[in-house]
């Protein structure tokens, strides 16, 4: 039997023969604990010859054999892992087995395709239902899966509350419902999609419970738990793979608009493998596609009124190599499986750097190198912001939660800001972002190897001169830190006497202030929501509990930096800047940065 009924996850353990190290998510009683507990590795060797045998692969990636290993043995699960990892195989590999049935859950139609063309490819029997499946095509799927003949069954989130579907799925048996961007349940987060509130419900209203598997690639530390209860998952074991794509370099570029059509029609031409280029409109695809074209590239503008048949035809075309650049919206690439693009430009920042780093993931997905470049100017925060003001949680009648979204977006955009202005390690930010652990240099991104002020992204520098650049950025670094340390040594007329295991210092109340803020809003960018008065007070204080290290808040740059100001100074100096307006609450007493004033 493939699926086992659902149970409770064995207790945590310190050792046990033949069995898988893992990880799960305690739910119950709102603890949020990561657990250590193992599984059973009596799947593993069936497990790797399935592989072999459908896929032509004779090992798994990371993380992928304790996903699979978890579905099988009927625990519910958590996935994190990034763009190219492999993950819908953790899904797919257990419909194989005879007697099953999965139900996907994604918001993709480009996946869904591409995903079941690929399986009917692998002698998989695979469907998918959108809007364009006729009512007897529809009908026609159904009866597959009640005969045995269809093992799985993509659909959008939407479609679960069809009467037909309803019926269908109340009247059938369903071992697994796997739920692909699964972070599309966060109603804070940058991707927000409100059917996926009711995919919970909709699981609960089965006559028989399903093992459930959320998936996503973009997930911060303190979003996973939202993550496993908005769906409604149980004690589920957490995979993370980590978040970094070695084999993609990342790069920066400063740009007003009238400069970039050069730089990426250059671009282009000098570089004849496959790339996407991403814009923020559809006009902007239009255009640069044409002017590509007019350089004898081959590209094809892409985006969500582009005919139906169009679609299909330029994306299967992509697939097969031609077109070679598709210029498009942020909808193409999702889920479309083509591991040799070799090259993604974004023409301006994204509004997060969870949307950027998936846009970028489609590059190197057969882990060959691979380039990111983002090409940003001031304006385009300007324009980001205003749009964000204007239309954050505008489907939303309740005032409060439109300011929360608006506030959240704001923060995610703040962090995508501070992405394109720093001199830091470019791959380091992406990765502390999401809460991994990162070497103070890659070696392998435009900060770490050459200066991006020099406009050529392509032109790599000799080793003395990469040398000489790396000397100057760490002579900039070392002047910003002398810098602060004297604003937090800066004795004002009423300064707080500190001491950190040394001589006694002093703290103005301007540089409390600024530490209380600064570390609220690093806070919010990192979890992707705030914390309550008493946390935020110990980590200023420098608290290396569990928590904060786990959730890689003591690695914020504010943590630790009020050590010797007494507890219940930092509180009055909490609730001073939230009369101020300087800090907000939001739920549960949660402290928030105050909204961003406009741009001058």
């Amino acid at each position: 039997m493939l699926f086992r009924s659902h149970k409770a996850m064995p207790e945590p353990t310190r050792e046990r023969r033949s069995a898988m190290n893992i990880e799960y998510l305690d739910l119950r009683d709102d603890a949020n604990e990561i657990v250590r507990a193992s599984l059973p590795d009596s799947y593993v060797q069936a497990a790797t010859s399935q592989l072999e045998r459908t896929y032509g692969y004779s090992s798994f990636r990371p993380g992928q054999l304790e996903a699979v290993t978890s579905i099988l043995s009927g625990h519910d699960l958590i996935a994190v892992m990034p763009t190219g990892s492999g993950k819908s195989v953790c899904y797919q590999l257990p419909a194989t087995r005879p007697g099953s049935f999965t139900l996907v859950i994604t918001p993709l139609r480009a996946l869904m395709r591409d995903q079941v063309q690929a399986l009917q490819a692998r002698h998989v029997r695979a469907a998918f239902i959108d809007s364009g499946i006729s009512t007897v095509q529809r009908q026609s799927i159904y009866a597959g899966v009640k005969a045995g003949e269809i093992r799985l069954l993509y659909v959008a989130p939407e479609r679960l509350w069809a009467d037909d579907f309803q019926f269908f799925a109340k009247s059938t048996r369903i071992d697994l419902v796997a739920v692909d961007e699964s972070h599309c349940v966060l109603q804070w987060g940058h991707d927000f999609r409100p059917s996926y509130l009711r995919i919970g419900e909709f699981i609960k209203e089965l006559p028989a419970r399903p093992v459930m598997a959320a998936f996503t690639a973009t997930a911060t530390p303190g979003q996973i738990p939202q993550i496993a209860e908005n769906l409604g998952l149980r004690q589920p074991v957490m995979v993370k793979t980590g978040f970094d794509r070695p084999n993609i370099r990342f790069d920066t570029l400063k740009l007003k608009p009238g400069k970039r059509v050069k730089f990426i029609r250059d671009w282009a031409v000098r570089h004849p493998d496959c790339g996407i280029v991403y814009c923020n409109s559809r006009a902007e695809c239009d255009r640069l596609a044409i002017e590509l074209k007019r350089q004898g590239v081959d590209a094809e503008a892409f985006y969500s009124t582009v005919p139906e048949a169009d679609k299909k035809r330029i994306q299967d075309g992509f697939l097969n190599g031609s077109p070679r650049v598709i210029c498009a919206t942020t909808a193409f690439g999702m889920g479309v499986d083509k591991p040799d693009v070799r090259w993604v430009i974004n023409d301006g920042p994204c509004e997060s750097i969870e949307c950027f780093y998936q846009e970028a993931g489609r590059a190197g997905r057969d882990g060959k190198p691979a380039r990111s470049i983002l090409i940003w100017c001031d304006g385009d925060f300007k324009s980001w912001r205003d749009r964000i003001r204007q239309n954050a949680g505008s489907a939303m009648t309740d005032t409060e939660r439109q300011d929360k979204v608006c506030k959240a977006a704001l923060e995610r955009l703040n962090a995508m800001s501070d992405y394109c202005e720093s001199e830091d390690c470019l791959r380091g930010m992406i990765l502390r972002y999401f809460g991994d652990s990162a070497a103070e240099h890659c070696d392998y991104c435009a900060n770490c190897t050459y200066d991006p002020e020099t406009g050529d992204v392509d032109q790599e520098p000799s080793r003395e001169e990469k040398a000489r650049r790396k000397a100057e950025r760490q002579a900039r670094r070392s002047e910003r830190n002398t810098r602060k340390a004297e604003r937090a040594t800066q004795v004002d007329e009423h300064p707080h006497e500190t001491t950190r295991g040394g001589p006694i210092t002093t703290v103005s109340i301007g540089d409390v202030d600024q530490a209380i803020i600064g570390y609220v809003s690093g806070v919010n960018r990192l979890l992707g929501h705030g914390l309550g008065a008493t946390k935020i007070v110990q980590g200023l204080r420098g608290s290396r509990g569990v928590f904060y290290v786990e959730q890689g808040l003591d690695r914020l740059d504010w943590h630790g930096s009020l050590r010797g100001v007494s507890e219940a100074l930092v509180k009055q100096h909490i609730d001073q800047l939230a009369r101020k307006g300087k800090l907000s609450y939001g739920d549960f007493r949660t402290l928030l940065p105050a909204t961003e004033p406009e741009d001058e």
